[in-house]
């Protein structure tokens, strides 16, 4: 009887462990503290990732910057942009080609993206919720 009584509570550990480490992730826009908005629409977040919103209410221009190709970049075009990896590259070079904008600066790392977003007026960036985002605003968050 006991037994089985422990085998019943480990059954339960391991499906409480199992469930807390599948909890959805977070992907989220950050913006530099001098952006004059506390949150962003999808609408809008999209209109700045497409080059469409090039400055801020306040005059103070957009430096939208991208993770490089990996999940958190996917995950981001696809909730936000509904767009892939591919489709959102040629969708640039298309525009700088045709003097239509500059294409976003790219971070290999989510720590260099925040410290840039955190020292540069006007930026935004995005970042999974395991990036450290004390030191920027949060201005959008989306289950991925």
């Amino acid at each position: 009887m006991m037994r089985m009584v422990l085998r019943g509570m480990l059954v339960a550990s391991i499906l409480c462990l199992v469930a807390g480490s599948v909890s959805a992730e977070q992907l989220r826009v950050i913006g530099n503290r001098s952006v004059p908005v506390a949150s962003l629409e999808q609408r809008e977040i999209r209109d700045i990732y497409l080059g469409k919103k090039k400055v801020w209410e306040n005059g103070m221009r957009v430096e939208f910057v991208v993770l490089s190709k990996g999940d958190t970049q996917d995950a981001f075009l696809k909730k936000y942009l509904k767009k892939n990896h591919n489709t959102f590259t040629r969708y640039w070079k298309k525009k700088v080609f045709t003097g239509g904008g500059k294409a976003p600066r790219n971070f290999d790392k989510e720590r260099d993206l925040v410290e840039y977003v955190e020292k540069t007026k006007g930026a935004i960036g995005f970042v999974s919720s395991g990036a450290a985002t004390d030191q920027v605003k949060i201005l959008s968050e989306m289950s991925i």
